[in-house]
């Protein structure tokens, strides 16, 4: 009876995700709570996620993230992007890139585009780079360097990962350090960033790029001078326990937290900034899908579909033909549904699998990790796809020659380093 229960939540909770009437937090609560009920887990198992590693890391580490954008660092970045008259050519090019890098390691890609919108609608028709050929290229940029760097929440995307996974697959070798994702995801960065700078011509030089209808992104008092240096000093100090977590240890779960509370005390964070970061619905969706994780180990579901799924690929497949099958279907179904819908389905069902098939589930996880964020083939991928495609006045065929080598550059190299680093077999 229990695995036919943790099969029905896992139904309800998928359907759900591809929904999307309400937040995936939620869902995700409802399906412990369900469990609960019906006495699959008990509730401090149901409910176990919250006091998991990862989710003590990840947390505070998201408020951390508020008290970097209330230093002069983005108001300084806003101000060399209002300085563009004497650039022109590739600069304006790098500039522009460079300017996204720097904002989507720090401030969400929706937030990002906003600001970004509105200096590219000055730029003129006239000359080689016009705004409708950068806007398209920045998103892509923007897709490949989304928490690629170890700074900021990308320095927790690790622990976000293994949190997705390790209540299904409890062997600490196949959990993932700090640098597996940098190193993974090196060689896909790198190749669409050079087709980045090179292709932007393939787009339309003329077009209607308009920031109407864009959200206002607020502007962030400055901290004073004092706070500032608290900020950046208290930022670094956890940024070099998370790196030499080898040495730090179970230090690094804590790091953040302990940052975040040296912060309130110096009055660079309040205490509603804190509460409104650490109640996200992120960290409500990473706990309840480790208590729906738990449910489906406990009841044997996980088993089931992990081993029915292996049955259709057959007893052995080669390791790289399960790195393409699993960046394909990543990259699909996040070009045509949300990043976190997509993410939250595959890295349960992969994990089932690679159980099953006794695989090493790194190099899969990465490419869920990695590849979830390539959604710029269609509007509907992800929200600053669509600001995008509206804020362009884009149309399919105005951005193919783009957007699907694009795609096909990011299959390949997704999969092929995901494989070169972490093959299935060890």
């Amino acid at each position: 009876m229990e695995l036919y229960i943790t099969l029905a939540v896992m139904a309800f909770m998928i359907i759900n995700f591809l929904w999307q009437k309400f937040p995936m937090g939620l869902t995700t609560m409802a399906c412990c709570t369900l469990l609960a009920i019906f006495k699959v887990l008990t509730p401090s198992e149901a409910f176990q996620g919250f006091t998991n590693n990862s989710i003590i890391l990840v947390a505070p580490m998201m408020a951390l993230s508020v008290a970097i954008t209330k230093t002069s660092i983005v108001p300084r970045i806003r101000a060399m992007v209002d300085d563009l008259g004497s650039k022109t050519g590739m600069a304006l090019v790098f500039f522009f890139f460079l300017v996204t890098i720097a904002f989507v390691q720090f401030i969400p890609a929706t937030a990002t585009f906003s600001i970004l919108v509105v200096f590219l609608t000055t730029l003129s028709n006239s000359g080689e780079v016009t705004a409708s050929r950068l806007l398209m290229p920045m998103l892509g940029i923007s897709c490949a360097w989304k928490g690629y760097i170890p700074i900021g929440m990308g320095a927790t995307s690790f622990a976000t990962i293994n949190a997705r996974y390790e209540t299904i697959i409890n062997n600490p070798d196949y959990l993932l350090k700090m640098m597996d994702k940098f190193k993974v995801a090196a060689i896909p960065v790198i190749a669409l960033t050079l087709w980045c700078l090179f292709a932007w011509r393939l787009l339309p030089k003329e077009g209607n790029v308009s920031a109407k209808g864009m959200k206002e992104v607020k502007e962030t008092k400055v901290l004073p001078p004092a706070q500032e240096k608290l900020v950046f000093i208290v930022f670094a100090a956890v940024m070099a326990v998370l790196v030499l977590n080898k040495w730090t240890g179970s230090l690094m779960y804590i790091a953040p937290a302990a940052g975040i509370i040296i912060l309130i005390y110096g009055g660079a964070l309040t205490v509603p900034e804190v509460t409104k970061a650490l109640t996200a619905d992120m960290i409500f969706l990473m706990a309840g899908v480790l208590g729906v994780a738990a449910a489906m180990s406990k009841s044997g579901a996980g088993d089931l579909i992990g081993n029915a799924i292996l049955s259709i690929l057959g007893g052995h497949p080669s390791s790289l033909f399960v790195m393409f099958l699993f960046t394909i279907v990543t990259i699909v179904m996040t070009t045509i549904m949300s990043n976190s819908a997509t993410a939250n389905i595959l890295y349960t069902v992969a994990a089932t699998v690679c159980l099953a098939g006794n695989w090493d589930p790194r190099g899969i996880m990465l490419i869920i990790a990695i590849g979830n964020v390539i959604s710029l083939g269609f509007p509907s991928g992800a929200a600053e796809t669509a600001l995008i495609y509206a804020a362009g006045n884009y149309s399919l065929k105005d951005v193919w020659k783009f957007t699907v080598p694009y795609i096909l550059i990011a299959i390949v190299t997704i999969a092929f380093s995901a494989n070169l680093f972490f093959p299935i077999y060890g």
